[in-house]
């Protein structure tokens, strides 16, 4: 008599397609992150106001700000230069550990997912931090300027969706 052959669980394909949407959202955000370091001074420095605003996480967000709420949110911000120079080392070392753990032969999965969550906190904490400039700056606005922020945000949201059609 031969024994029965147990089949294994079989994950579903909807789960293994939300954990690559999930992977690929997350690199997404890295190499923005990750892309804005890098396109810094060579000493670490931010190169201008759009530099910061990508930095913290702001994008389409920072973008449809008037010229002068950007400046006052990288005012803010930029206050403790200092630490915020040292969250963004703490990123790229962070980058440079997640390339090294790709790049390592056997693929370890856990130490690159390590790599990865590390990453996550430091733009996560970056990402709270200009957050949180954004809500101060639109508390400062008048109801009419935070209209004409949401109509510019809306606009630039509706391209952006109308480009990917």
């Amino acid at each position: 008599m031969t024994e029965p052959t147990q089949a294994k669980p079989r994950t579903r394909r909807g789960i293994k397609i939300a954990l690559g949407l999930s992977l690929a959202v997350n690199l997404l955000i890295l190499g923005a992150i990750g892309g804005a370091m890098l396109n810094g001074r060579p000493d670490g420095s931010i190169r201008d106001r759009m530099d910061l605003v990508r930095t913290l996480g702001l994008g389409p967000l920072g973008r449809a700000l008037e010229r002068e709420d950007r400046s006052q949110i990288v005012a803010r911000v930029g206050q403790d230069r200092a630490q915020l120079r040292a969250e963004r080392e703490a990123l790229l070392a962070a980058t440079l550990a997640f390339v090294t753990a790709v790049e390592a032969d056997p693929f370890d999965r856990e130490a690159t997912a390590a790599a990865l969550a590390q990453q996550r906190d430091h733009v996560r904490g970056l990402q709270e931090r200009g957050h949180g400039a954004l809500m101060e700056q639109l508390e400062r606005m008048s109801p009419a300027a935070r209209a004409e922020f949401a109509t510019r945000l809306r606009q630039s949201l509706e391209r952006h969706r109308d480009d990917r059609r």
